[in-house]
């Protein structure tokens, strides 16, 4: 009988990782976002309006970059024993750090 090699784990992570077609693709989405928010911008003035859709566009910008140049996408299994432990942590956070924030200000001396 001969061994079998078995894939090294570092062969099989590559087997997911998009195409460089797919790079591309979410550049020229990037920088269409950006010529959308800039355009927005100048066309709509400040106005709550005009911010809300910014922040939209800034959300999908967000999301292309995290599901591709960030491997979320191709990783998401893995992602849970970061992602769960931090949010444990944050809400233990929120939750003894509350007493201060909301009873700090009446200890004040004007």
């Amino acid at each position: 009988m001969e061994p079998t090699a078995s894939p090294s784990p570092v062969a099989a992570g590559h087997a997911d990782e998009p195409a460089f077609s797919t790079y591309i693709g979410i550049f020229l989405v990037l920088c269409v976002c950006t010529a959308l928010s800039f355009i927005v911008g100048a066309l709509m003035g400040h106005n709550l309006t005009s911010a809300s859709i910014i922040m939209m566009v800034a959300v999908i910008k967000a999301l292309c970059v995290a599901t591709i140049f960030m491997h979320l996408k191709f990783d998401w299994s893995k992602l849970y024993f970061i992602i769960i432990p931090v949010v444990i942590m944050g809400t233990m956070m929120m939750i003894v750090l509350l007493p201060d924030i909301v009873l700090g200000w009446h200890h004040e001396v004007p």
